[in-house]
């Protein structure tokens, strides 16, 4: 009894001895870790995998190896090896799209660049390093790749039905996302849709979604696209707005009672104007209307005078149109000058795709289609944000999209005869002489030039950046203007809180949101 308690006792040091040196052992390990588990990026964009291995003395005894090994088969991305990179090593997919960061090897940092990414660059990448012959070690990462942000593709059309109509939507996009239909109600519709899906050659899942309504009741109906519980894309069809014309036959007389009340109330107006002998000095552009078909030389002219005093036209069609010309030319040249037609299509395609889909929300924060901040005909849409949110930059693409012949048009507005851009920063004058002194000086159109194109019929555009109320010959014009004129769109820029009035009044008001509140709320 007595032998076995001093074998015990002579086991404790011998025990302690081999746990310190096996701590000695552990902790002169050569290991590999990640920054991060797992990455997520965008369809064409780059991101860099990051492994972390402890520090050795000399590069020259370093390898380097990464591998994509999920899904199968296993794919070799890179090796590096003895100070080089084996180029032979690298499958054909991953070529002239991946490289080592050989700088950051000093840091013990072995960084992984991948560009211009597919959809099956997503899975399990390993990370393999190995120092002299014995010490070695590997992690694993996961990388997704993702496209979110591809705008919708609308369309309408008639069925067999006479009264009703078909909307279809069409989303591009990775991964699968679930279609969502609901009306101005907010009740769904999901049910009643039909879906078909199809993969793309850039392995995008393309979903198309139908749904059939009446074309006779005023209702909008709202499709959106969504991924993990998130709203990615939305678009709306106002009906029967968007119905196009002629598709319905139920409109004919609608729209003829419409003429006929219309024409009712212009006579109306020109008795009253006679008969009072006054003239109304904002109405200077309807001297001249545009000239209807088969109309005689008799009536070109609609006389809105004094009793007793005469005024023939002095602007004819040929003129008007000069006119539109010359100032179509000027803004087209401005616009244009900062910079050349490639860089203007990168810089678009770089802010539609990455910038604007990620900061654009609707009053009430929901996620909106870039195409909101186009406004309609006679529509105006405010676009609010804080200093450093991008309305200038939104403003500058707009009118250089307009200006340059891209074959890239998000909005279509290569089609509107004129793009103003006005600074309203600081203004004190009224509104169209601030137009007119946002036009270059050489032109050859005054104040009432202007206002005559934009009261007039010419599918225009007006943008006015920093706008702020407060200038009562500024906002008084403004107010006038807005409702004077015929077919003119205007988009408010400007920031929370210095409209008041106009948030009151327009249908349509969206939020840039600065990137720094976004990171706030995430």
């Amino acid at each position: 009894m007595v032998m076995f308690i001093q074998q015990e006792v002579m086991k404790g040091p011998l025990v302690l001895m081999c746990q310190a040196l096996l701590c000695l052992a552990v902790s002169g390990l050569f290991t590999v870790d990640v920054e991060q588990k797992s990455y997520e990026s965008e369809l064409h964009g780059e991101v860099k995998l990051v492994c972390l291995f402890s520090q050795v003395k000399s590069l020259s005894d370093l390898l380097v190896i990464w591998d994509k090994v999920e899904p199968l088969p296993e794919i070799n991305v890179y090796r590096y090896e003895r100070g080089k990179e084996k180029q032979n090593y690298t499958n054909v997919v991953f070529r002239d799209r991946a490289q080592l960061i050989h700088e950051q090897l000093s840091q013990s940092r072995a960084v992984l660049h991948l560009k211009k990414l597919r959809i099956k660059d997503s899975g399990t990448y390993q990370c393999v390093v190995k120092y002299q012959q014995d010490d070695v070690d590997y992690k694993h990462i996961t990388l997704s790749v993702t496209a979110l942000n591809t705008p919708i593709k609308k369309s309408l059309r008639k069925t067999e039905v006479e009264d009703e109509v078909e909307l279809s939507c069409e989303f591009a996009g990775y991964p699968l996302a679930e279609v969502l239909w609901s009306d101005g109600q907010t009740v769904n519709l999901t049910e009643k849709s039909s879906k078909s899906t199809h993969v793309t050659d850039e392995d995008l899942i393309n979903i198309t979604s139908r749904l059939t309504v009446r074309r006779d009741l005023v209702r909008n109906y709202t499709c959106s696209f969504l991924t993990e519980g998130k709203v990615r894309q939305t678009t709306t069809f106002i009906i029967p707005h968007e119905i196009p014309a002629g598709s319905s036959h139920h409109y004919v007389w609608i729209g003829s009672v419409i003429v006929v009340l219309l024409v009712i109330v212009f006579i109306f107006i020109i008795y009253r104007k006679r008969k009072n002998g006054q003239k109304d000095k904002r109405s200077k552009s309807l001297k001249c209307p545009p000239p209807f078909p088969q109309t005689t030389a008799n009536n070109d002219c609609l006389l809105t005078i004094y009793e007793n005093t005469p005024h023939p036209c002095d602007i004819t069609r040929e003129e008007h149109a000069e006119k539109l010309q010359t100032l179509r030319d000027a803004l087209t040249q401005r616009y244009s000058q900062p910079i050349t037609d490639t860089e203007m299509k990168t810089r678009l395609l770089s802010y539609c795709s990455n910038v604007l889909p990620h900061v654009l929300q609707l009053r009430e924060g929901q996620a909106v289609n870039i195409s909101s901040i186009f406004p309609d005909k006679r529509q105006t849409v405010l676009l609010l944000g804080k200093p450093g949110s991008g309305k200038t930059t939104t403003a500058q693409i707009l009118s250089s999209c307009w200006a340059q012949s891209l074959s890239i048009d998000p909005w279509n507005i290569k089609e509107l005869q004129l793009v103003v851009s006005v600074d309203c920063r600081g203004a004190n004058s009224e509104f169209f002489k601030l137009v007119r002194c946002n036009i270059p000086k050489e032109t050859p159109l005054d104040v009432s030039d202007i206002k005559e194109m934009l009261l007039g019929s010419a599918d225009c555009l007006v943008i006015l950046d920093g706008y702020k109320e407060g200038n009562r010959d500024l906002d008084e014009t403004l107010g006038m203007f807005l409702k004077e004129r015929q077919t003119c769109r205007i988009l408010v820029m400007s920031h929370p809180g210095e409209c008041p009035g106009l948030e009151n009044k327009v249908g349509t008001v969206l939020n840039l949101i600065h990137k720094s509140d976004d990171k706030s709320e995430t």
